[in-house]
């Protein structure tokens, strides 16, 4: 084998290589995620949990985790005066003048978005999710839970629910926010479907992703230079 095609088999098994490292770096992290969730569901079921003297539970209400995030809720920017000014000035003595002028234009409303509130402590529990700051306190109880949306990045979320007409969320760090992302759903599931079934559940995950374990392949060597 030349020099080129030595230099393009070692190129293609360090993209190789590099793809792979990736790829077992997501696998790793969504995999930790999972064992931390089996934990956490596997000690609801003995009726285990975080020890939390700050939340009044609700009966069979057991606390899965705690973080720290910032709550946001729809509403307006502050609204603009655009417009402009015509006028002329009067000599009133030597070297002044009084202008007089006029201020055509119209108040333009706010852009309608999600608004920072406050910041605070998390909880999910297996039946709501609670925010509590200095300034702002809320909770979506997952009974009135209307949707969800995530940005990308499964890093800040938006919750409608049917007891409140405005849209509102929660932000985290990302990775708070990607663990929160993954337990907030096995809450839901669990809500619906109960712990038990929830954890075998994760059990199954965790098997799945054992079998989709990513693995190391190298671009195959030319028979001349085996060995």
């Amino acid at each position: 084998m030349g020099f080129f095609a030595n230099f393009k088999v070692k190129r293609a098994a360090k993209r190789a290589k590099k793809v792979y490292e990736l790829e077992l770096i997501e696998w790793e992290k969504e995999n930790k995620v999972l064992s931390k969730a089996l934990d956490i569901f596997t000690g609801a079921a003995k009726g285990d949990e975080p020890d939390d003297n700050q939340l009044v539970q609700k009966s069979g209400e057991l606390v899965l985790w705690t973080g720290n995030g910032i709550y946001h809720e729809a509403g307006r920017t502050p609204s603009k005066y655009v417009g402009g000014s015509t006028g002329f000035s009067i000599p009133i003595v030597a070297g002044i003048r009084f202008r007089v002028s006029s201020f055509q234009g119209q108040v333009v409303p706010g852009d309608e978005m999600q608004l920072d509130k406050d910041s605070g402590f998390i909880k999910l529990t297996n039946q709501r999710l609670i925010f509590t700051g200095p300034v702002s306190t809320s909770e979506w109880a997952f009974a009135k839970m209307l949707s969800t949306f995530s940005n990308p990045e499964h890093n800040d979320f938006i919750f409608g629910v049917s007891n409140r007409k405005k849209s509102s969320g929660l932000k985290f760090s990302n990775e708070d926010g990607y663990a929160f992302a993954h337990l907030f759903a096995l809450a839901l599931y669990s809500y619906e479907n109960g712990i038990p079934e929830t954890v075998k559940n994760i059990k199954s995950e965790l098997k799945e992703s054992e079998e989709k374990k990513p693995k190391l392949v190298l671009p195959a060597m030319p028979k001349e230079i085996k060995g």
